[in-house]
């Protein structure tokens, strides 16, 4: 039986291409492609949505968009490290958008500023981000503007690069193996010129990850002396990790993990005080929680369907069935495809002996299967019997 529950082993996916295992938390990835004028072609993407997704969802997801797609061993362990996290409630639920660059050539130039390089085309790999991209992950997959950018080597100085020219825009980057220095063209100045003149209205994060490569470590310590040196705002969340005994396709797997921690560690905490609280949970409460991860991210993040699940089952479990009611209430409003929380507000009313009423959502349970494509068809067997099983208990019980 499919049970949203917390805090529960987590069931890695593979992408794709590889080895799979089936993810509890994760749909399949849909491979597709996005007409973009600014980079003159199909450009592919891959889309992994959360297993519990909705459109009709009333807070919008945070998007985390991770470059170099085509890289399949990278890529699957970036998502595994997030499918990983998540399954421990490290991290909201997220839509995560894989985008692909096809040859090296293009990666080259999508990931070049001019003056650098004369044929760059740095500048339309940030038009169609933040044009293209972003606007069709908004209105397709219900994204909000939680925007976080994860990029490695020629990558890591590309979304380095997004800091300076979309700091306003964005809630964060992970920058693994970057450079900051090429021809001409110098992020580490850039970035200081963007830091002091502009106020930042939420929290954005920066994490830059090294390992051996000398490259890679002169810069890295040149960013650090300068932040250092600099101590921008608070609202400017930064920190460097340095691995200097992995090699250079190493950091992606050492670096990622704990900076996803440290970012959603703001999240995390306070949904664990809201999962705590013996205070009763209403929707008055909720939308707090939500204004305040709109005032830390710059956009609203909810707590996600486990999470408001066990909200619902911890009251429940404590025979404070009203309570339970109101947050199986709030998950009905956020994701009306959970049909389970009708039985459990059915089985919470049964607990009162009120038999009208459980039978009111027993047949709500039981409509709210009808084409429902969230459950297998052997979930849907068991749920119906369940269904069965609890009008049953109705009748028994008026009698």
């Amino acid at each position: 039986m499919k049970r949203i529950a917390l805090l529960c082993c987590a069931c890695l996916m593979a992408i794709a291409g590889l080895a799979q295992t089936a993810s509890d938390y994760y749909q399949s990835p849909i491979d597709t492609s996005i007409a973009s004028r600014f980079l003159g072609e199909q450009r592919g993407v891959t889309v992994i949505l959360p297993r519990s997704f909705s459109k009709a969802k009333a807070s919008r997801y945070p998007v985390i968009v991770v470059f170099d797609r085509q890289n399949k061993r990278i890529f699957r362990q970036t998502f595994e490290s997030i499918n990983y996290l998540y399954s421990f409630d490290e991290l909201p639920e997220a839509v995560i958008i894989g985008v692909a660059s096809e040859n090296n050539q293009k990666r080259f130039l999508e990931t070049s500023l001019r003056p650098s390089t004369e044929q760059a085309r740095g500048e339309q790999m940030v038009r169609f981000l933040y044009e293209e991209l972003l606007p069709w992950a908004e209105k397709e997959w219900n994204v909000g503007r939680a925007r976080f950018f994860i990029g490695h080597s020629r990558f890591g100085y590309f979304s380095s690069y997004l800091l300076s020219s979309k700091l306003p825009d964005l809630s964060g980057v992970i920058s693994l193996s970057p450079f900051y220095v090429q021809p001409k063209v110098n992020l580490v100045d850039s970035l200081s010129n963007k830091l002091t003149p502009t106020q930042l209205d939420h929290t954005v994060y920066y994490r830059f990850v090294t390992g051996d490569s000398l490259t890679d470590t002169r810069d890295y310590d040149l960013m650090q002396a300068f932040l250092t040196k600099t101590k921008p705002s608070k609202e400017f969340n930064w920190k460097g990790m340095a691995f200097y005994n992995a090699r250079h396709m190493a950091v992606p797997g050492l670096g990622l993990m704990p900076s996803l921690v440290e970012i959603f560690d703001y999240w995390s905490e306070a949904m664990l005080q809201l999962l705590q609280s013996q205070e009763p949970f209403s929707e008055e409460v909720y939308n707090g929680f939500k204004q305040q991860m709109k005032r830390h991210y710059g956009e609203e993040i909810g707590l996600g369907l486990s999470v408001l699940n066990g909200i619902g089952y911890k009251f429940y479990n404590q025979g404070q069935y009203a309570h339970a009611r109101a947050a199986w209430m709030i998950v009905l409003q956020e994701y009306p495809m959970f049909t389970e929380a009708n039985i459990s507000i059915a089985n919470a009313y049964l607990k009162e002996g009120d038999q009208k009423a459980a039978a009111e959502f027993f047949n709500k349970a039981k409509q709210g299967l009808i084409g429902n494509g969230f459950y297998s068809r052997e979930e849907v067997k068991e749920l119906e019997k369940e269904i069965e099983e609890g009008v049953g208990a109705t009748k028994t019980q008026r009698h």
